[in-house]
C-alpha cells in the first residue's frame, strides 16, 4: 500500500532536508558529517541522488569501498545515469580492478557515444591490462572527438611508440604538411578536416578555416568539422561567425556539452553575459560536474552582478523585454540565481508592468522569500487590481507564512472577480481545512469540482476531509 499524500510529502521534506544539510557540510569538507546527513536522507527514503552524494563523499575520503556500494545502489536505481557509470568506474581503477572499470566505461559509451572521457578512460585501463592496439583504437577515438584533448594525444603517441607504429592523422608535425597537401582528394571530407587539423596544430589559422570550410561543404552535418570551424573563428576574433558555428554544432548534438561551453566562452568574449550564461547553464545540466562551465557561469555571474554588461542602443522597453525573455528561460531551467538577476534587471527598466512585477514576485517565492514576494504582488495588484490570478499569488505567499485569513481575504478577492476559478476555491478549501473550518473547506471544494469536475486534488482532499 502507497503512503497517503500528505506522508509522502513529510518524508519528501525530510529527504531534501538532510541532503541540503550534507551538501553544505560537503562544501565545507567535512565529509563525514556530509555522510551522516547523506544516511539520514537515505533512512527516510533510497533515492539515488543521496546515495550518489554519499559516493562522492566516501570518495574524497578515499573509502574506495564504500564508495563502490553507493555508486552499485545508483546504477540499480537509476542504470542510465552515465555520471554514476563514471565514478564507478574510477573507483574500481582505485581498487585496482581494470577489468570491472573497463566494462563501466563502455557502459558510459553506450549511453553517450560521443563522450571523449570515456573513450579516454577506456583506452587508460586498456593499457593497463596491455591491450595495446585496443586501447590505440580508443584513445583514437578520444582524439577525434578532441583533437585539443592532449592526455588522448600523448597517451596514443605513448603506445603507438611503444608497439612501434607510426600514425599522426591527428597530430601532423611541420613536415608532414606538405605530405597532407598531397593527399588531399576534393571528395574526402575527412582529409579535409585533418588538414585543417594540421594548420591548426600550426597557428595557420587562415588556411586552416580554408580546410574547414571544404569539410563542412563536403559533409555539412559533421558536427566535428562545425566545431573546429568554430575554434578558428574563436582565435580569427570572427565571434559573431564563431557562433554561427557553434550553433550548427548544437543543432547536430543538443546533447554536447563542450559546444555549449565554448559557445558561452565566445559570447562571454563580446560581453553577451546574458546569453553566455545560458550557454554554461545548458553545458552544466549536460555534465553537472564540469568545472570549465562551472567557472564560466561564476564569472559571467559575478559581471551581471556587478552590471559589467555593456549599454546597448536599444529603447528601455526593448531593453526590459530582453531581460524579462533571458529570465523566463533561466527560471525553467531553474536557475533562480540567473532569474533573479534579470527579474531585478526588468523591473528596474520598467517598474510600471504588473506582468513584471508579478514575474518577480514569483522567482521571490522560489527562493522562499515570502515577505519580499507579496510586496511585488501588491505592487502589480496596484496597477492591475481586476487581475485575479494576483490575488492569488499574494495569497499563496501568504499562505506560507501562516497568515490564513488573509490568504482567505485574498481568494474571496480572486472569486469576487472570477467566480469560476476553480484553483482559487480549491486553495481557499485548503486554508480553511487548516483553520479546522470544515465545513466552509467542503463548500469550497465543492465550488472547485462546480467548475472543474476532474480536478484531482480536489477530490482527493474533499475525500480525505470527509473521511477524518
Amino acid at each position: 500500500m502507497s503512503p497517503s499524500p500528505e506522508f509522502q510529502s513529510s518524508i519528501d521534506e525530510s529527504v531534501s532536508t538532510w541532503l541540503e544539510r550534507g551538501d553544505e557540510l560537503f562544501q565545507l569538507q567535512r565529509y563525514r558529517e556530509a555522510i551522516a546527513a547523506y544516511d539520514k536522507a537515505i533512512e527516510f527514503q533510497s533515492t539515488y541522488t543521496a546515495w550518489f552524494k554519499r559516493g562522492i563523499a566516501c570518495e574524497n575520503l578515499q573509502r574506495f569501498e564504500e564508495a563502490l556500494e553507493c555508486y552499485n545502489t545508483v546504477v540499480e536505481l537509476q542504470p542510465d545515469d552515465y555520471l554514476a557509470w563514471f565514478k564507478r568506474g574510477a573507483v574500481l581503477e582505485n581498487l585496482n580492478q581494470p577489468k570491472e572499470a573497463l566494462v563501466c566505461y563502455r557502459r558510459v559509451i553506450e549511453l553517450q557515444p560521443e563522450n571523449y572521457w570515456a573513450w579516454y578512460d577506456t583506452g587508460k585501463v586498456l593499457e593497463t591490462l596491455k591491450r595495446y592496439e585496443e586501447a590505440v583504437e580508443a584513445f583514437d577515438r578520444a582524439v577525434q572527438l578532441k583533437p585539443s584533448f592532449q592526455l588522448a594525444v600523448e597517451s596514443r603517441r605513448r603506445i603507438l611508440s611503444q608497439i612501434q607504429q607510426v600514425d599522426s592523422l591527428y597530430d601532423l608535425p611541420p613536415d608532414d604538411l606538405e605530405d597532407c597537401e598531397e593527399t588531399v582528394s576534393g571528395d574526402e571530407a575527412s582529409t579535409w578536416l585533418m588538414r585543417g587539423m594540421a594548420f591548426e596544430g600550426q597557428t595557420q589559422f587562415g588556411a586552416a578555416l580554408d580546410a574547414y570550410n571544404q569539410a563542412v561543404d563536403l559533409q555539412p552535418n559533421d558536427h566535428l568539422a562545425w566545431f573546429k570551424r568554430a575554434t578558428v573563428l574563436q582565435n580569427l576574433r570572427r565571434f559573431e561567425d564563431a557562433i554561427a558555428a557553434y550553433d550548427k554544432v548544437i543543432e547536430l548534438q543538443p546533447e554536447n556539452y563542450w559546444g555549449w561551453h565554448d559557445r558561452g566562452k565566445t559570447l562571454e568574449a563580446i560581453e553577451q553575459y546574458e546569453e553566455a550564461l545560458l550557454s554554461y547553464i545548458r553545458a552544466i545540466q549536460i555534465r553537472a560536474d564540469w568545472q570549465a562551465a562551472i567557472e564560466g557561469r561564476q564569472r559571467v555571474l559575478a559581471k551581471l552582478n556587478s552590471g559589467a554588461h555593456p549599454q546597448k542602443q536599444s529603447t528601455p522597453a526593448d531593453h526590459y523585454g530582453a531581460w524579462f525573455q533571458k529570465g523566463q528561460v533561466l527560471e525553467k531551467l531553474q536557475h533562480h540565481a540567473g532569474a533573479t538577476i534579470a527579474a531585478n534587471q526588468s523591473v528596474k527598466l520598467n517598474p510600471s508592468d504588473p506582468e513584471v512585477l508579478r514575474w518577480r514576485g514569483n522567482v521571490l517565492y522560489t527562493l522562499a522569500r515570502y515577505e519580499e514576494a507579496i510586496a511585488f504582488y501588491d505592487k502589480a495588484i496596484q496597477l492591475q487590481p481586476e487581475n485575479a490570478n494576483l490575488w492569488c499569488c499574494s495569497a499563496s505567499s501568504l499562505i506560507k507564512l501562516r497568515r490564513f485569513r488573509e490568504a482567505i481575504a485574498c481568494f474571496d478577492k480572486a472569486l469576487e472577480l472570477q467566480p469560476n476559478h476553480h484553483g482559487a476555491w480549491y486553495w481557499r478549501g485548503r486554508v480553511m481545512a487548516e483553520l479546522k473550518r470544515d465545513r466552509d473547506a467542503l463548500y469550497s471544494y465543492d465550488q472547485a469540482l462546480k467548475y472543474n469536475p476532474n480536478f484531482q486534488p480536489a477530490i482527493r482532499d474533499r475525500a480525505k476531509l470527509q473521511n477524518d
